[in-house]
């Protein structure tokens, strides 16, 4: 059986894994590397968009592939991790630039992800964002 101190290593380890992941995943949407989203994304994704539509992965790849929707900035904040075995959840707020149907949107949201690890490394299962109401 591994002691605390050996458990602290691996969940630091997977979790420096999974930030690695999630960054390659907002670069690979900013710079359009489909090939490269496509590996990090795992094949049951579901992924519902700060307007409630909700999309599977091969759906969700052909929007960027069409240029239905394309990544301008993204800044990611309040980030919160939490491991359970192969499973992830992270939770934050992003600020997304984006061109959605040809006009230029930005996009402040909170979000929740799911990633599931297997041998291939960690993978995005879910992804769920919601608007922040702007304040007045």
């Amino acid at each position: 059986m591994a002691d605390i101190h050996e458990l602290s290593r691996a969940d630091d380890q997977a979790l420096s894994e999974l930030d690695r992941a999630d960054q390659a995943r907002y670069r690979a949407m900013l710079d359009g590397d489909l090939d490269a989203l496509d590996r990090l994304l795992h094949e049951d994704l579901s992924y519902t968009h700060s307007s409630a539509l909700q999309e599977g992965k091969a759906a969700y790849l052909e929007s960027l592939r069409s240029g239905h929707v394309r990544y301008l900035d993204a800044d990611v904040q309040e980030v919160v991790r939490q491991l359970h075995g192969d499973v992830a959840v992270m939770q934050g707020k992003a600020l997304l630039r984006a061109i959605v149907d040809e006009v230029e949107r930005t996009l402040d949201n909170r979000f929740l992800s799911v990633w599931k690890r297997d041998g291939g490394g960690w993978r995005m299962l879910a992804w769920a964002s919601t608007p922040i109401p702007k304040r007045s």
